[in-house]
């Protein structure tokens, strides 16, 4: 959006920059018109003098016209207008270098951004370690294994269980080696069949050492408790 605005207002000042820079011409023959006394009944004497005749608006009666002879006039607002427009030609001139450059570094950058979009796009689906293949012991009837693929964004955990309780909820996370816990997700199994979950983590799979379930407090339960806990290396 901001190289496009940039555009933008780079078009606006070209057209700008145009219009003043032929209108410093169309003054300039109207100069030399005027002061050779050239027939102001020719269609190009007069086509040039109506085409400047907006641009003159604001600078006409501020000097006297000097009349050489019936013909032969020199306007001294002619060449005032001129001097002003040359002033506003060489600053819309510095605002165009100036645009280009801006133009030129917003078009590097988002070059550079969207090259590391994609480069991190790129990483975010490639493992950056070795994928563990975890099995749990669980209660007795209670089967899972857990996939742990490392990311350099995190961790990626694909589980499957079967025979866990559809009455109540379970907590899946990851354990650093000084006990600290990073909760990865929860889940309410629908039946006792078995259950599959995806689900991810921006905790790095090698800060920890020990995967884990926990099932919450509940009937029977008044705190929370492990029930399927696994060493990873």
């Amino acid at each position: 959006m901001r190289t496009g605005v940039i555009k933008a207002a780079r078009v606006l000042l070209w057209l700008i920059y145009a219009w003043v820079t032929v209108m410093l011409v169309l003054l300039f023959l109207t100069f030399i018109l005027e002061l050779a006394g050239a027939n102001p009944n020719a269609e190009f004497v007069q086509w040039v003098y109506r085409s400047v005749e907006r641009a003159m608006a604001p600078f006409r009666g501020i000097f006297e016209p000097i009349t050489f002879s019936d013909d032969s006039v020199l306007d001294g607002s002619v060449l005032f207008a001129m001097i002003i427009y040359g002033f506003v030609a060489m600053g819309l001139n510095v605002a165009l270098d100036w645009i280009t450059g801006k133009l030129s570094l917003a078009t590097y950058q988002d070059a550079q951004n969207a090259t590391l979009t994609e480069q991190a796009a790129q990483l975010s689906t490639v493992p950056s370690g070795p994928v563990l293949v975890v099995p749990l012991a669980g209660p007795p009837g209670v089967t899972a294994s857990a996939v742990l693929t490392p990311y350099v964004w995190g961790t990626s955990v694909d589980l499957s269980a079967a025979g866990l309780d559809p009455t109540r909820t379970y907590t899946v996370w990851l354990s650093a080696v000084t006990g600290a816990r990073t909760l990865i997700g929860s889940f309410q199994p629908t039946t006792p069949a078995a259950v599959k979950l995806s689900m991810s983590s921006a905790a790095s799979l090698a800060n920890n050492d020990t995967f884990g379930v926990t099932i919450l407090a509940g009937p029977g339960d008044p705190t929370d408790r492990d029930v399927m806990v696994s060493r990873l290396f």
